[in-house]
């Protein structure tokens, strides 16, 4: 039972992973009236990572574990495709100039 709690556990820190990120992004998507959104974007961020942290500390060690690995290779693999976006936009952009 234990490898299948495992896997949960890495399956919740990857969804946390994933939820936390998109709040990270709502500063950018709301920016053009962050003055009135400035609270709900912090909100969000605070909600998210007390989620983040509440889960990790309530967790037991081998759990732990398979959280902070389902958590960080997922922020990994988002970050690892922000280059991957600028080629392909790039790309794009000098298909488009000599088309």
């Amino acid at each position: 039972m234990t490898p299948l709690l495992q896997l949960a556990a890495f399956a919740l820190g990857a969804c946390l992973s994933i939820r936390m990120i998109a709040a990270l992004h709502g500063a950018v998507d709301l920016w053009y009236d962050i003055k009135a959104m400035c609270p709900r974007v912090i909100g969000q961020i605070v909600v998210w990572e007390a989620t983040v942290l509440a889960s990790l500390w309530l967790l037991e060690f081998p759990y732990q574990t398979a959280f902070l690995w389902g958590f960080g290779i997922y922020l990994l693999f988002y970050l690892s495709l922000l280059p991957l976006i600028g080629l392909v936009l790039g790309s794009m952009r000098s298909d488009r100039q000599t088309g």
